[in-house]
């Protein structure tokens, strides 16, 4: 036994050692492990939400850190916020399939659990808008409609609808588009200017669909006014939305040969942009004036707003808006019989569109940068992903060599519990065989010292004695054999068979001694038990051995009383003595005498170990000599009150 738990003692360890070597193999997942304690997720997002818009690449590295350590923790709220993050940076780039692929992940991490977040609302936004970009309005419009279920402020519900109306507006359902704008509910007195300004160009831009100009410019002109009025407040999506508007409400303008108008509007424009020195969109909007001031004939004033075109384009490094400036007057030119003006014209546009492709292909290597980095980003998800399923995976292999390894020390130990029970059930059987047969060892030499005394009543004639002893002898012989395959008798029948065995040796040394047999009350007779044949040899050993030797008529005393949760039985005799009984014994009674008391004491032993009792025999002199006192000490119930 003892080599078989060393041995899988060592398997344990060992497999421990294994388990614990392989987890080595997830390096990703681990070095983000540690760094978590040690540095701030929500910083790092925080960061990354500030670098963002201008700053891409460099919010891409705060995302990775955070993505990794958010893993390595098991954080999906924050791993939530990161493809969330990613998401927001490819529509920013107009990578519209990674955005949604990014946008799915976090919103499979959040739906189930942080529905009611404000990161769970920027992510079906995000998907609408993503789903709209591809041309997919049925799912763009399942989004939108999400968001609205949410718990939202008025303002937040009234940007969802703003969004709505843009997905009917795109898919060229315009009644939808305003029906949906027409649903929201704006106090105009708390509303705020931003708003106010996206409901007004949302409806102005609408308009000039359905060719309601004169309610499309004065919807524009107002939603201008409050944008402007909010200043730094409007961000710079909502400015892209006034452009967009502009250039609608322009088309049709310029469609209905209302030419003076659509002056007029790019006028306001530039002025507006050149006093908020927004150089490139003064640029764009004059080489728009110059084809309205071209289709009305006056050429040299369109040529003029090309020039400065031109000029506000390479100011602000924007040769896209150059080479349209360029192109536009080129065209002028040789329209008007000005050829070498418009040779150098297109040379100018050539290098303007050589710029552009330059300009073009740096946007593109920066793009490819970010998309690069995005890839960088996916692997090592991967990696640590995979690390985290390699350690639970190791953890999974190593429990269950330690379960098996329990599993079978379990069986070990129920064996041996059991192999231990069954010894110990063997050893009791055993036992119990040896107090079985030391009590039948004390039967014989009890009937022996009978058949003496009857023998000395046919001996001595007297005839009548014998009879009478012989009647008594046989019904104590009857108890004695009825109770002798008992482990325990009651404290009743022990006082039966003991009082019949007194007045037996009574009646046969009448003049050596008389006796008592006092029992306390307060004991139960009926339950409390202790073996058969345990007082017997102690008051025959009074008799035969004190009290028949004594010259003169002696006593003995016998007594059950009640003493700290036992029962003390005393046996008193006032007789000659162990020292001077051993002096008058033959060798043949010493050696008798000493069997028997071995015999008692094997048997207490025995009954001892077996019933875990403290049965206890103590034996004294009296003083002077003047007899011996046996005490017996037997453990009784503590309910035991007659």
């Amino acid at each position: 036994m003892k080599k078989l738990l060393i041995f899988l003692l060592t398997a344990l360890l060992t497999g421990t050692g294994v388990c614990f070597a392989q987890k080595k193999k997830a390096e990703s997942y681990q070095d983000y492990k540690g760094r978590s304690s040690q540095n701030s997720i929500t910083q790092l997002l925080r960061d990354a939400e500030s670098a963002k818009r201008n700053n891409p690449a460099q919010a891409l590295n705060f995302v990775q850190e955070a993505l990794g350590m958010s893993l390595a923790q098991g954080d999906a709220l924050n791993e939530a916020r990161c493809y969330l993050l990613i998401g927001e940076i490819n529509e920013q780039i107009n990578e519209w399939s990674l955005a949604l692929e990014n946008y799915n992940k976090a919103y499979q991490r959040l739906a189930v659990r942080y529905a009611s977040s404000p990161e769970y609302a920027r992510t079906l936004r995000g998907l609408g808008n993503t789903y709209l970009k591809m041309a997919n309005y049925d799912q763009a419009l399942s989004y939108f409609r999400q968001t609205l279920e949410l718990r939202l402020s008025n303002s937040e519900k009234a940007e969802r609808q703003l969004d709505i109306s843009e997905v009917y507006y795109q898919k060229g359902d315009y009644p939808q588009a305003l029906a949906a704008v027409e649903e929201i509910k704006v106090n105009q007195k708390v509303a705020d200017d931003v708003l106010l300004g996206k409901i007004q160009n949302q409806k102005a831009k609408i308009y000039a669909r359905t060719n309601e100009l004169d309610k499309a410019n004065t919807l524009y002109q107002s939603s201008q006014l409050n944008m402007r009025a909010a200043g730094n407040a409007a961000p710079a999506k909502e400015e892209e939305a006034l452009k967009s508007t502009k250039e609608e409400i322009s088309e049709a303008l310029r469609g209905q040969k209302r030419y003076d108008e659509d002056i007029t509007l790019r006028n306001q424009s530039i002025d507006y942009n050149l006093e908020s020195k927004n150089l490139g969109e003064a640029s764009k909007d004059k080489i728009q004036l110059s084809k309205s001031l071209a289709a009305k004939g006056e050429t040299n004033e369109a040529i003029q707003q090309l020039k400065e075109a031109a000029t506000l384009a390479d100011s602000v490094s924007s040769p896209k808006e150059q080479a349209a400036a360029y192109l536009n007057m080129a065209t002028l030119y040789e329209k008007n019989g000005r050829p070498s003006d418009a040779l150098k014209a297109y040379q100018k546009y050539s290098e303007a569109v050589t710029q552009t492709e330059q300009q073009s292909e740096i946007n593109q290597q920066q793009k490819a940068e970010l998309i690069r980095k995005q890839k960088e980003i996916e692997t090592l998800t991967n990696e640590v992903v995979l690390g985290q399923r390699e350690e639970q995976t190791l953890l999974q292999r190593q429990q269950l060599i330690i379960y098996g390894l329990l599993a079978i020390i379990a069986i070990i130990l129920i064996t041996s519990y059991f192999i231990y029970k069954n010894a110990q059930a063997s050893k009791r059987a055993n036992q119990l065989l040896a107090l079985k047969s030391l009590r039948g060892q004390m039967n014989p030499h009890f009937i022996f010292n009978a058949l003496n005394s009857v023998n000395q009543f046919i001996s001595q004639n007297d005839e009548r004695s014998a009879n009478k002893y012989l009647s008594g002898f046989s019904k104590l012989m009857r108890l004695v054999l009825e109770n002798s395959q008992e482990d325990f008798i009651s404290l009743q029948k022990e006082e039966e068979i003991i009082s019949l065995y007194v007045k037996l040796e009574h009646y046969r040394f009448r003049d050596k001694f008389d006796y008592h047999i006092s029992i306390d009350e307060s004991l139960n007779k009926e339950a409390i038990q202790l073996p058969p044949m345990l007082i017997q040899p102690y008051i025959e050993n009074a008799v035969w051995h004190g009290l028949r030797y004594k010259e003169d008529k002696g006593k003995l005393d016998l007594s059950f009383e009640r003493h700290n949760g036992s029962m003390l039985i005393s046996i008193t005799d006032d007789g000659i003595g162990r020292k001077r009984s051993a002096q008058l014994k033959t060798d043949n009674q010493k050696k008798h005498n000493s069997t028997g008391l071995k015999n008692i004491q094997e048997r207490l032993h025995i009954l001892n170990t077996v019933y875990q009792t403290n049965y206890t025999v103590s034996i004294e002199d009296l003083p002077a000599g003047n007899g011996t006192r046996v005490t017996i000490s037997i453990p009784v119930p503590q309910t035991t009150s007659a």
